[in-house]
């Protein structure tokens, strides 16, 4: 195979892999764990089994809430799905072929001795494997909404905070909160409100958010506040400091990666423009003045 062939092939199945790793995925329904169902439950046990990963006979298995998502299933089996807001298995697939394909052209380009009975032994391999570390990488949308969910968290509870010490009562100021807020924080807040509006108690729907990664621990304190009675103000307040802590952080951390990611792009264009603009002028020059009679 030409050095050219070999090129155009590489380039043609690494712009199928970028479209298709790049090209927006279908909605897909994020079941929990098992397909099978558990026992028959009346239509007003519904709400409380949605919250438990649960589902009644002859109903749907419920969507994973957005707070879920962001993980895979325990053991191999979980390791081998990928996580929850993976893309498709199949989209992972063919992004894995192509690249597989990518390196095969390139490796009998380089290595003509290569026998091809190795090649269609390794493609498959390296394909699964390809799909199954695709499966496994967070997704960008993860990745901002994590971001987002820390940078809003501190004003959602202490605005939860100033609602209840107003005296509204927790289904309330959590409608009031989500009203203002929107993003991740409207979203996952938005689910205990409307767990509420189905028919599901105020305790159950807090205590179904105890998963989330910065509201759990105030939603399961807030969860036996409601259960008891007590007062859950000065709580929260001590929630939204934390909140703030690690908003703090994050932002810390962020502004030390951006001198790590500044590398590369300097790498690429710095250095070339350094060369082209400074070393070859000068060099030129000098090498023109050794030798004027020549040109």
């Amino acid at each position: 195979m030409s050095g050219w062939t070999a090129a155009a092939l590489s380039a043609v199945f690494a712009a199928v892999a970028v479209l298709c790793w790049l090209a927006p995925a279908r909605d897909r329904r994020l079941r929990r764990g098992r397909a099978g169902h558990r026992t028959s439950r009346a239509g007003r046990d519904a709400p409380a089994a949605a919250t438990a990963g649960e589902h009644p006979d002859g109903v749907e298995p419920p969507v994973l809430p957005p707070w879920q998502r962001a993980g895979r299933a325990p053991g191999w089996r979980g390791v081998l799905a990928g996580r929850f807001d993976a893309p498709s298995r199949g989209r992972r697939v063919l992004v894995a072929a192509a690249l597989a394909l990518v390196a095969a052209v390139v490796a009998t380009s380089l290595l003509p001795t290569v026998p091809l009975a190795l090649l269609v032994i390794v493609a498959p391999v390296a394909t699964a494997a390809g799909a199954i570390c695709l499966g496994l990488l967070e997704p960008a949308a993860t990745r901002r909404r994590n971001r987002r969910l820390v940078m809003d968290a501190p004003q959602a509870l202490d605005l939860l905070a100033a609602c209840l010490a107003a005296g509204l009562p927790a289904r309330n100021a959590t409608a009031a909160v989500v009203a203002v807020f929107d993003g991740p924080v409207a979203d996952d807040l938005g689910y205990v409100v409307r767990a509420v509006d189905v028919g599901l108690s105020d305790v159950d729907a807090w205590r179904a958010l105890r998963g989330h990664p910065q509201l759990g621990e105030a939603a399961v304190d807030l969860a036996r506040a409601v259960e008891s009675g007590t007062r859950m103000v000065e709580t929260l307040t001590f929630y939204a400091d934390e909140a703030r802590l690690r908003r703090a952080a994050a932002v810390e951390s962020a502004a030390k990666a951006v001198s790590v990611r500044c590398v590369l792009p300097m790498t690429l264009c710095f250095i070339p423009a350094f060369i082209l603009l400074g070393v070859l002028p000068a060099t030129i020059s000098a090498f023109l003045a050794a030798v004027p009679d020549i040109f």
